[in-house]
């Protein structure tokens, strides 16, 4: 029965609220040049991102010629409803009419999920069956056509790194920014050995040396296994500047690993209480959603039922996409893997695979020692930035908290604090180490543990998506630029900050563009009343940007100034006051609360 719950959880999780689905595609390449920078003169080193889960995109073309374009998870939504009706239609109406899983309702679950899933597949060597292609760009950000610069600003919000090169070394940051993508579904050593030919045509179109490396999030793996090839060819790093990680995935996640082990909260009342109840808070339901949903989950669905559609919903991912993917596999924490690879990939049949996910395990368990060697032999410094103080429960991913791991973990809700900061040793969030070398003002970390402890900075209360932070992307600026060299270079940067989320403030066209187009009034578009409506709290928010040492209030007080200047715009038209839930949603709030108590009688 407990596999049956873990199951559902799984396929709630990774079916419809972690992954995001495009079923129309863009134009996703840009015109190579032969590219002149506005400056060769060594001064000025370039930077390779290697990007997060989701953040390079493929493309398939099915059989009617359709272009199927994501960067996570490619759906085929062809006549997707009426493949699912045809399906799943009577062995899940028959079943819940007879209070029981019938006609094998569990399989039919798993097929379709499945045939959701299929293009994504791996064989059971680990390699991808559909033929997908990766949008690669030998080129740098300036040479990105109008809409791929949009859609590189939006995933990776990089403004604040690029203007701060424009201001240092009086050149064009675009020019010197580049990223490497790779397939999801592959395997993370080959897509590392690419990068050896990427290095070398980025320095051939600066002029440059060296490049700096940053790894961010699944970005991580990718470093992992190229410092281990790059010591198998002869460990000669002299092409790296510095390496940077950000919330990098450097040593899995137990919440990935939760995921194969298939461990779970089972505890019926967070089961059908609060983690419903999260799930809805995520997706910015109304509380009458979630107490809908609570009610059909106890009272209308059987659970035998709700069991079955959601074990055969996981076993259809699992055997699909997950299991024989070299690079999900990557996400499994070193000492996890043994355990889980043992239970998966035995038998000649998973021979090749297991090789392949061995090979990469090496180079895990190989990384500090590699990140070591190319510090020490070749002057590199490697600098990390992380997030702690947070459970699989907290920020927008909750739905995570199902994670067996979530009541022992610290992390950034995604990736744990000891993977994104190399070693630090960590109590459960919210709670105090006992002892400790050089401990946290907080003493939830000791740091002493790190492999960098001297370029290594902790945000505390901050989550996983770190571009929403405008703290972590101006100290990533200086870093770049050399002009923070270790935790003690800039005092506006303390090795121990808090989290805030200003994105809506900062990011382009957002509420601080707004606000400057209306003081400017270039177009004589506003009135001096609304001018003077907007200019006092825009400088407010200024100020507030301006101080990057936060403290625990910060969060709260970022998410207040964005309200304050929300309002501010809202007399000029280009924004609108939020006034909370309509009259109808509290009535139905309501409704449903008094429901869920009756039925609990």
């Amino acid at each position: 029965m407990s596999k049956k719950i873990i199951s559902m959880i799984l396929a709630v999780v990774m079916t419809f609220s972690m992954f995001a689905v495009c079923a129309s595609a863009e134009d996703t390449e840009a015109d190579p040049t032969d590219f002149i920078p506005a400056a060769s003169n060594g001064e000025v080193i370039p930077t390779i991102i290697m990007p997060g889960i989701g953040q390079s995109e493929s493309t398939y073309v099915n059989e009617d010629g359709k272009e199927i374009t994501g960067g996570l998870i490619l759906i085929d939504d062809t006549d997707l409803v009426s493949k699912l009706i045809n399906k799943l239609a009577m062995p899940l109406l028959s079943s819940i009419f007879m209070r029981k899983p019938v006609m094998n309702l569990g399989g039919a679950v798993c097929e379709a999920v499945s045939e959701l899933f299929s293009i994504q597949a791996s064989d059971k060597e680990g390699n991808g069956i559909k033929d997908l292609e990766l949008a690669y760009y030998p080129y740098p950000l300036s040479q990105y056509n109008e809409d791929n610069k949009g859609w590189f600003y939006t995933m990776l919000p990089m403004e604040p790194v690029i203007e701060e090169i424009n201001n240092v070394y009086g050149v064009n940051g675009e020019d010197y920014t580049y990223l490497y993508t790779f397939q999801l579904i592959s395997d993370p050593m080959l897509s590392a050995a690419g990068l050896f030919d990427y290095i070398d045509l980025v320095k051939a179109q600066t002029g440059a040396t060296k490049v700096n490396l940053v790894a961010i999030s699944l970005g991580g793996t990718i470093l992992s296994a190229y410092c281990d090839l790059v010591m198998e060819r002869g460990g000669d790093f002299s092409d790296i500047n510095n390496i940077i990680n950000i919330v990098a995935c450097l040593n899995g996640t137990d919440l990935f690993a939760d995921f194969y082990a298939r461990h779970w909260n089972l505890e019926d009342e967070f089961l059908m209480d609060e983690y419903i109840t999260l799930i809805c808070e995520a997706n910015g339901m109304q509380p009458y959603m979630a107490t809908l949903i609570k009610i059909a989950l106890k009272y209308i669905i059987p659970k035998e039922v709700l069991y079955a559609i959601l074990t055969g919903a996981m076993d259809g991912i699992l055997d699909t996409m997950i299991v024989n993917c070299p690079q999900f596999w990557a996400m499994v924490p070193s000492d996890r893997y043994e355990e889980l690879a043992d239970r998966y990939l035995t038998g000649d049949e998973y021979a090749v695979l297991r090789a392949k996910t061995d090979r990469f395990q090496e180079a895990r368990l190989d990384l500090v020692s590699n990140l070591k060697y190319a510090h020490e032999n070749h002057g590199i410094n490697v600098f990390s930035v992380a997030a702690y103080g947070m459970q699989y429960t907290t920020g927008e991913y909750n739905f995570f908290g199902i994670s067996g791991s979530s009541a022992t973990s610290n992390s950034d809700a995604i990736v744990d604090i000891d993977s994104a900061s190399l070693g630090a040793t960590y109590a459960v969030a919210g709670e105090k180490l006992e002892d400790g070398v050089r401990l946290s003002p907080d003493g939830e970390l000791d740091i002493a543990t790190c492999a960098f402890p001297d370029t290594t900075w902790f945000f505390r209360n901050q989550h996983h998506e770190v571009g929403r932070n405008d703290v972590i992307l101006k100290l990533l600026a200086k870093i770049i630029t050399g002009q923070i060299t270790d935790v003690n270079s800039d005092p506006a940067f303390p090795q121990f900050n808090y989290g805030r989320v200003t994105r809506n403030l900062t990011r382009s066209g957002r509420l601080m563009d707004q606000a400057e187009e209306v003081i400017a009034n270039a177009e004589g578009k506003y009135t001096q009343e609304q001018i003077d409506t907007v200019k006092p709290v825009y400088e407010k928010a200024v100020a507030l940007l301006a101080d990057t040492i936060c403290d625990e209030n910060s969060a709260a007080e970022a998410e207040a100034m964005i309200k304050e200047l929300n309002d501010a715009l809202a007399c000029t038209g280009l924004t609108s006051v939020d006034e909370g839930p309509s009259f109808m949603d509290k009535t139905l709030n309501s409704i449903f609360a008094t429901a869920e108590k009756m039925l609990l009688k």
